[in-house]
C-alpha cells in the first residue's frame, strides 16, 4: 500500500513538473511577442501637443512620438501607434489593446496600482496657466474660478487633491478643448504642463504662467507582470540618455531639457 501511495505521489508530481514545462514553452512574454511579431504597438494621445499629435502631412509627431521611435528602432521592429484619449490609456494597456503607452504618462501612486512604469523619460511642471491680466497667483486666488483641465491626466488628478474649496474644476476630454476653453473665457485658467504651456504662450502673449503647483515625472507603462519588457525599457532609456537622443528630444518638442531623470 506504502508502494502504491508513493507511485501515485511521483506521478502526480512529475505530471505537474511536466505541465509547468509545457506551459513555460507555450507562454509568451510580451517582450518576446514584440520581437517575434516585429512590431511594437504603441499607445499615444495624439491630441495632447507637444507631446503627442499630427504634423502638417497628417502623420504622428510630437516627444512621446519620437520616443516611441527610438524605442521601436532599438528593438529592430516597426512602430505601431495607437491614437487614445487620456482616460483610455490604462484600459487599452491592460486589456492588451497596446504593448506599452508613451502618452505623457505622469508617475502616480494611483496608477501604480493597476499599472507599472519604467523610469522617467521627462520630469514636468503642472502650471496653473491664466490670461496675463488676471492676478491669480496662488490655490487661494482659484476659489470661486473655473478651472479646466482634461480628464483623467495628472493635471486633474493634482488638482482635484490641491484645490480649496469653491473651486470650479472643469473638465474637458483632451487637450485641445481644454486649451479652447482657456482662449474662449469658459473658464478662467487651467492646469497645464510647462511644455504645453510654452506652446500657448508661443501662439499668443495673452495667456501668462501664474504659479506651479507640482513637479510631475512622466514614464512609460507596461502591464503589471511584465517585468522582462520593463526592464528592457529600463535598459534604454539610460542608453538613449548617455547617448544623448533623450535629451535631443526633449529639447525639439518640449523646449527644455532636464538636468537629470528620477529613477527607481
Amino acid at each position: 500500500m506504502i508502494k502504491f501511495v508513493k507511485t501515485v505521489a511521483i506521478a502526480t508530481i512529475t505530471l505537474a513538473t511536466l505541465a509547468t514545462a509545457s506551459l513555460a514553452q507555450t507562454t509568451t512574454n510580451t517582450l518576446d511577442k514584440i520581437i517575434q511579431n516585429g512590431k511594437l504597438v504603441v499607445g499615444i494621445s495624439l491630441s495632447t501637443p507637444p507631446y503627442g499629435m499630427t504634423d502638417s502631412q497628417m502623420q504622428p509627431a510630437g516627444f512621446d512620438v519620437a520616443v516611441a521611435k527610438l524605442l521601436a528602432r532599438d528593438l529592430g521592429v516597426e512602430l505601431e501607434i495607437v491614437d487614445q484619449v487620456s482616460q483610455a490609456r490604462i484600459p487599452n494597456l491592460t486589456s492588451g489593446k497596446v504593448d506599452i503607452l508613451v502618452s505623457s504618462f505622469g508617475v502616480t501612486a494611483e496608477r501604480a496600482k493597476t499599472v507599472m512604469y519604467t523610469n522617467s523619460i521627462y520630469v514636468d511642471e503642472q502650471m496653473v496657466l491664466a490670461p496675463a491680466s488676471s492676478d491669480i497667483a496662488s490655490l487661494e486666488d482659484l476659489v470661486g474660478k473655473r478651472v479646466g483641465v482634461t480628464r483623467s491626466t495628472t493635471n486633474d488628478t493634482l488638482i482635484t487633491e490641491k484645490a480649496l474649496e469653491g473651486t470650479n474644476i472643469q473638465r474637458f476630454e483632451d487637450d485641445a478643448a481644454t486649451n479652447q476653453a482657456l482662449f474662449t473665457g469658459q473658464v478662467d485658467a487651467i492646469v497645464s504642463g510647462v511644455a504645453a504651456a510654452n506652446a500657448i504662450s508661443q501662439q499668443t502673449d495673452k495667456f501668462a504662467r501664474k504659479f506651479a503647483v507640482r513637479q510631475s515625472p512622466m514614464g512609460i507603462g507596461v502591464r503589471r507582470g511584465d517585468f522582462d519588457l520593463r526592464q528592457w525599457l529600463n535598459t534604454d532609456i539610460m542608453l538613449l540618455w548617455n547617448a544623448g537622443e533623450l535629451q535631443a528630444a526633449q529639447k525639439e518638442w518640449l523646449g527644455l531639457v532636464n538636468e537629470k531623470l528620477p529613477v527607481f
